[in-house]
């Protein structure tokens, strides 16, 4: 067993004794039943509170303690207006960062580290406490000033801060962060990056070629603001490799601050497969005055293996940050010198200084924290703020109310019309029934739904879905049958071209809509179906078998066989069918009334009359037509005594990502209170409702992002979540073919959102030529690729591409070097351009690579 002692000499900064702490009068002015957003600068002896107008501009030798606080279930940020609410104190959400500029001295950090004991002290332990460093920020911290941006200076204030010429690197997929560099100089340059040089004469806006178009867009409208902010004369656009081509005027100024014979841009770094850590969890305890910690677990943690005895424990998600976890039973001691312990086993471990660490106190547990576990129940003992959803809808009412649409996930009421087909190895056939529909654990079904909502109530403020098509997977088909289906659905849907929406589900994991719309009479069977069966499937089910209902709802409910060694309890019911002509419904003494109305109309599907047998009143003709086996099992049925858990809509579970594609792999972003403006045209994002996954594709997005949708997702299941499961559904969704299932999930949806969507083309032409015509907003329309895919690829120093094959990077192809160069050099060797040399015959372009030794 793993044993750690966290000593004194371990940690960074003394102990503080609890009674002796005195909240600092500037933290005093915050209420605690009040929510906002505050910024402090931290000296070594005091603090400032730092203007709202300054809010986003920090400089890398200070450090800063950000408080954030709003009702659960929203999300705060640098716009947040102070204000008193009327509800508990413990449905504030607090957050508590410590924000370390790259510069900063030791003085600072510890001042720091005091200070946020002081004002959690003064918001009662609620908060949850953050460290947060210069480049390493939390997809929280970046959130806060998402739609804006972050810049961080040079120096303390802006007396310190360098002035002309600047060079600022702009960085960012969620929220960009302006950092200005101390020194000009080439090694700043990175092909992910957009850099802004100033000078008094230019402000030239370098674009990195591997940049997505957000980082492009935000890069201008950064430069921009410089220019007018240092009353630069000009503005300028360099791309990433074609300097050579700027004006001699323009070339002359660069030349004056970075030599372009001296070029080195740094390539995109190439990392290895992504791997998601594994978790460990330690119990802590303190011995003798010294902090210890002994592993507990290692792998997929539950809820429960944080209520043992010990009141306090460390989760090490390696990388990816370390989380001390504060029971209710730990000390205002304890819950004080929480952060400096998890420092402590963070220096211990000799992790990078820059590891997130974050405190956390039980009953007030954050989202990021929440989603490391597979499950998670708030404890709420106040049955009236709940309600279980059991009511029905109307399509019309859906529409009308989208968040009750997300919550619920019912597109409409599943009175649309339903075709139902069955895939059989590389073939398709479409069943003809409807009612009583079984589906086989051992086949690949394609359900292709139709919304029944009338055509006038899907025109002007709905997004006219019309089709939904489901992909069906049992868990025992086979993978041909798995990949044909994949095929036939793209095909389907490509067919229908819009207003369409793909789900993949796999067998046991059905959307609410896809029970919806066989009114919860979905019977799931074991094998697998044949085509003689498949024309006539209600005609055609086993003679005998017995299905146990789950579920309470048209959109909760279905029946799946089991066999007769099958625990059951008296909260179960069942369907037996003990021949062609009989159908027998037990009911548990336990079962609620709702699944018993379930029950009756699936079995009430099977032969159209059914028996009712009740848990303790079963007639003779039952038990002997059910078997002996079943029959003793019923009578030894153990009653559960369980009190059932209302259901609600866990909005912590909610995440958002934005998904882009580096040097072929899927890399996820995550944005944390989103609303519709984070949706660009140009790009993939994901929405993770824990119990589905919306894949959301741009207009504008690429046809290598387009490709990737569905790899995505699995990313997302795989790689960037913990203890998910991977069959988890997902459906792909395109701009303006929104299902209110998703609009739901976004305030204040505007239908003319994207109407006047201003890409990163036409503002690089505002910028670069004001005062000439712009062309009108053009129709949004799937990007097509350009045939050249020259600037795509990773670009490197002529000598090293030249030099030995044996010390290439592994990116580059020895039979295509030629692609790895800039335009500059491709056209300073061959003296053309790419796409000239591209139309050389094949033996013409072999011949100029070995003469230029790119062979």
């Amino acid at each position: 067993m793993q044993i750690l002692d966290i000593k004194q000499a371990d940690c960074e900064h003394n102990k503080i004794n609890y009674d002796e702490i005195k909240v600092d009068p500037s933290f005093r002015k915050i209420n605690k039943h009040s929510v906002g957003f505050h910024i402090w600068k931290v000296d070594s002896t005091s603090i400032e509170a730092v203007p709202k107008s300054q809010y986003g501009t920090f400089y890398d030798e200070n450090t800063y303690i950000i408080y954030a606080a709003a009702v659960k279930g929203t999300f705060p940020d640098k716009r947040a207006i102070s204000r008193d609410i009327k509800t508990s104190t413990s449905r504030i959400e607090r957050s508590i960062h410590i924000w370390l500029g790259e510069n900063t001295t030791s003085d600072r950090s510890k001042a720091a580290a005091y200070k946020i004991i002081e004002l959690d002290a003064h918001t009662d332990h609620t908060a949850t406490l953050f460290r947060e460093s210069q480049d390493n920020e939390s997809c929280r911290f970046l959130s806060y000033f998402n739609g804006d941006e972050i810049t961080i200076l040079c120096g303390t204030n802006s007396i310190s801060t360098p002035a002309f010429p600047r060079l600022y690197q702009i960085r960012g997929k969620t929220c960009s962060v302006c950092t200005q560099r101390k020194t000009i100089s080439w090694q700043h340059f990175t092909s992910s990056c957009v850099m802004v040089l100033a000078t008094k004469r230019i402000l030239f806006v370098w674009i990195g070629r591997a940049c997505n178009s957000i980082e492009k867009q935000r890069g201008l409208k950064i430069a921009t603001k410089l220019k007018d902010q240092y009353v630069v004369p000009e503005l300028t656009i360099v791309d990433d490799g074609y300097e050579q081509s700027m004006i001699e005027r323009r070339k002359t100024e660069w030349n004056r601050f970075l030599n372009l014979g001296q070029r080195m841009v740094q390539p995109v770094f190439v990392a290895g497969p992504y791997q998601p850590p594994i978790l460990k969890l330690y119990q802590c305890d303190t011995v003798s005055g010294i902090f210890r910690v002994e592993l507990a677990k290692t792998g997929c943690l539950e809820q429960i293996d944080l209520y043992g005895k010990y009141p306090i424990y460390i989760i090490d998600a390696h990388l990816r940050g370390v989380w001390i976890w504060v029971g209710r039973k730990a000390s205002k001691q304890e819950r004080a010198d929480a952060m400096r312990h998890a420092r402590g086993y963070v220096i211990k471990k000799n992790y990078p200084s820059t590891l997130p660490v974050i405190r956390v106190i039980d009953r007030y547990e954050p989202a990021e924290f929440v989603n490391i576990f597979a499950s998670w129940i708030y404890m709420d003992f106040n049955a009236n703020s709940k309600k279980t959803l059991l009511e029905k809808f109307d399509a019309l009412t859906l529409i009308c109310r989208p968040k009750l649409a997300a919550q619920t996930q019912l597109i409409d009421d599943g009175s649309g019309e339903i075709k139902l087909y069955i895939i059989e190895y590389e073939d398709i056939k479409e069943i003809k029934k409807r009612g009583g529909t079984a589906l086989y654990s051992g086949n690949c079904y394609i359900v292709h739904y139709t919304i029944g909502a009338l055509d006038s109530n899907l025109s002007g403020s709905t997004s006219g879905i019309r089709h939904v098509m489901y992909l069906w997977c049992g868990r025992n088909c086979t993978n041909d049958d798995r990949e044909s289906g994949e095929v036939y659905l793209a095909e389907m849907s490509e067919h229908l071209r819009n207003s369409v929406v793909q789900v993949k589900l796999t067998e046991g994991l059905e959307s609410p809509h896809f029970l919806q719309i066989f009114k919860g009479r979905l019977i799931i069977l074991n094998g697998r179906c044949t085509s003689h069966d498949a024309v006539s499937l209600t005609r055609r089910l086993p003679s005998v078998f017995m299905l146990k209902v789950v579920g309470n709802s048209t959109f909760t409910s279905k029946a799946i066989q089991v066999s007769n060694k099958t625990p059951y309890t008296p909260e179960d019911c069942y369907v037996l069918k003990s021949s062609e002509t009989e159908v027998w419904i037990w009911c548990g003494q336990k079962s609620c009334g709702d699944t018993r109305e379930m029950t009756k109309a699936i079995g009430t599907s099977l032969i159209g009359e059914c028996t009712l047998v009740m848990e303790g009143n079963e007639p003779d003709e039952f038990l002997s037509a059910i078997g002996e086996k079943f029959a003793k099992q019923l009578k030894k049925a153990p009653s559960l005594n369980m009190t059932q858990c209302l259901e609600t809509w866990d909005q912590t579970r909610i995440g958002f990502y934005i998904c882009t594609v580096e040097q072929g792999k899927v890399v996820l972003s995550q944005i944390m209170g989103f609303d519709q403006q984070d949706l660009q045209p140009e790009h993939v994002y994901l929405l993770d409702i824990g119990s589905m996954v919306y894949v959301w594709i741009g207009a504008y997005a690429t046809v290598e992002d387009r490709k990737n949708a569905w790899c995505a997702a699995n990313t997302l299941l795989t790689l960037y979540t913990f203890s998910r499961d991977v069959n988890t559904p997902v459906a792909v969704i395109k701009q303006y073919q929104e299902p209110i299932t998703f609009i739901g999930f976004f305030e204040n949806w505007n239908y003319k959102f994207w109407e006047y969507h201003t890409s990163y083309e036409r503002l690089r032409h505002q910028t670069e030529a004001p005062g000439v015509p712009i062309p009108l907003a053009r129709t949004i329309l799937p990007q097509i690729e350009n045939g050249s895919d020259f600037d795509r690829y990773s670009k490197y120093p002529i000598d090293m591409l030249t030099g030995d094959a044996s010390l290439l990077p592994s990116s580059v192809d020895p039979t295509r070097k030629e692609v790895h160069l800039t335009h500059d050099d491709f056209v300073a060797i061959f003296k053309m351009t790419f796409a000239e040399f591209d139309g050389l015959p094949k033996w013409k372009q072999v011949e100029l690579k070995k003469q230029y030794k790119l062979f």
